[in-house]
């Protein structure tokens, strides 16, 4: 068995080790989700009732998806907000994620104890203690009269994007990407490790090289940081993506959960559920097919 490993190809090792990697997904979702996940779409074309025998349903078809997308107004908003949030949050995430790590990458002391910090917020940052934070930094905060903290309040930066020319319509989405700075740096540990990794992957053969023929930081970053970083790249757009659409705090589960749980419809939450699945895999589709070309193959 070791003598047939060692003479296997390298690239079919690669693809093992790859197998290997994701078994323990493919197990536990064999064993512990795909039952729910089958249940749910069972209970989408059905109205599902709690009665005292449990739950009962009567087949209704398509009735749940064409009210969720045609008659519910509170669905639509909510998955719009979901999509613009995202449309602005993705990118200030990777932005910032890349920026951190390009900065760790460089040797300066107390940088292992800087990487450690970027990355505690991913082994703390559960739903119910980023809400406790949220609340004591930025409303108990305010209330106990730092002055600092006015800006987060929303009125200084108004006054300033007013004096500056702004429309109310941009003023808007910095009011958005300010109030969000909180939860958008502490969202942000996965995407560093894995740009760290990134950066640390890339040859230094070619930074060499490029400075023998007379490239500067700048240009650096732009020739050979950024095209051989698109991989991890797309990898954290992917996560990101899935991490946002999925937040404790996103308008479109809140609503799937309390149409499930509140109001006790079932059949109808499970409708919400799918199609707001379908929709994040239509967008990770078209996000993963633009990004791909962008990839570069070493070998080639």
């Amino acid at each position: 068995m070791f003598n047939r490993l060692q003479a296997m190809p390298y690239t079919k090792k690669k693809q093992l080790y790859g197998f290997l990697f994701v078994l323990p997904w493919v197990l536990g979702f064999i064993l512990f989700f795909a039952g729910p996940l089958l249940t749910s779409l069972k209970y989408s074309f059905h109205n599902m009732e709690l009665t005292a025998d449990g739950l009962k349903g009567t087949y209704v078809g398509w009735e749940n998806f064409n009210y969720a997308i045609f008659k519910d107004p509170a669905f639509i908003r909510e998955a719009v907000n979901s999509f613009v949030n995202m449309f602005y949050g993705v990118p200030l995430i990777l932005v910032y994620s890349l920026f951190v790590a390009v900065l760790l990458k460089n040797k300066f002391r107390g940088r292992g104890f800087m990487r450690a910090i970027s990355f505690l917020p991913v082994i703390i940052a559960s739903g119910v203690l980023m809400q406790i934070l949220k609340e004591d930094v930025f409303s108990e905060g305010m209330r106990g009269g730092v002055e600092s903290v006015y800006l987060f309040g929303g009125a200084g930066i108004n006054n300033v994007l007013n004096e500056l020319g702004f429309g109310p319509q941009l003023i808007e989405v910095f009011n958005n990407v300010i109030a969000r700075i909180f939860d958008l740096t502490w969202r942000s540990g996965v995407q560093v490790l894995l740009f760290l990794a990134g950066l640390h992957a890339i040859p230094g053969d070619l930074y060499e090289a490029s400075s023998v023929e007379g490239a500067r930081p700048w240009e650096q970053f732009w020739k050979i940081t950024l095209p051989m970083l698109m991989p991890i790249m797309l990898l954290n757009v992917i996560y990101t993506i899935i991490d946002t659409f999925t937040d404790y705090g996103n308008g479109v589960i809140l609503m799937i959960y309390n149409t499930a749980f509140s109001q006790v419809r079932f059949g109808y939450s499970s409708a919400l559920s799918w199609l707001y699945c379908l929709a994040i895999a239509l967008f990770l589709g078209a996000a993963y097919m633009l990004l791909k070309k962008q990839i570069v193959n070493l070998q080639d």
